[in-house]
């Protein structure tokens, strides 16, 4: 009787206990261990030294893939590449207009802050390489450096904003980044904004 007792009393706690550390279901949206992104890249950038030549607009890619370490922690790596036209001052080269190029390589980490079924935030930093082409067209003899900008050559470069998803599927999503994008080409520093609109797609458990 006695034992009855303490079982019918143990029970009951035992039960909730269970119950109280279960561990929460993660979302199907965030159950897979990488995904992959591509969509288009923009960068604000500035290919001047000084401040006489206006900051021009470039438009290309970007790819970047994420081991989910953790749902809410991954690494990254991302390859953005983007291409505009660069107007020079008035010089003595007859040089206009011309084309100009950007690829950077970042590796870093990426965080969701905020998750839901159908929508997450997050954050990310990486770092990495540069290489600007801004000497396209040229003559043989002249450089950008001569008309007061930046010659082609391979720089550090950075990435540190947020991202955000809609998920429309467990495997698929479209993502939006917002980022402070520093280089440091001419050992000078070039605080660019950047962002990439694009598809991801989500698989690995």
């Amino acid at each position: 009787m006695f034992s009855a007792v303490l079982l019918a009393l143990f029970l009951p706690g035992a039960h909730a206990q269970v119950t109280a550390t279960a561990a929460t279901p993660v979302s199907p949206a965030y159950a897979h261990h990488w995904d992959v992104f591509g969509g288009v890249q923009y960068a604000h950038f500035n290919p001047a030294r000084g401040s006489n030549v206006q900051a021009i607009n470039m438009e290309g890619f970007n790819a970047t893939v994420t081991d989910w370490v953790k749902p809410g922690f991954g690494l990254e790596a991302s390859s953005r590449n983007v291409f505009g036209t660069i107007v020079p001052p008035l010089n003595g080269y007859g040089i206009k207009n011309y084309s100009a190029s950007q690829s950077l390589f970042l590796f870093g980490v990426a965080a969701r802050f905020f998750r839901t079924p159908r929508y997450d935030f997050g954050m990310h930093f990486d770092i990495g390489g540069a290489y600007g082409n801004f000497a396209k067209n040229y003559p043989a003899n002249v450089k950008p450096v001569n008309l007061g900008l930046i010659n082609s050559q391979l720089a550090f470069a950075g990435a540190v904003g947020a991202f955000s998803d809609y998920n429309v599927s467990p495997h698929w999503a479209v993502r939006l980044y917002t980022d402070w994008q520093p280089t440091r080409y001419s050992k000078t520093f070039q605080n660019e904004f950047a962002g990439a609109l694009g598809v991801v797609y989500k698989f690995g458990k």
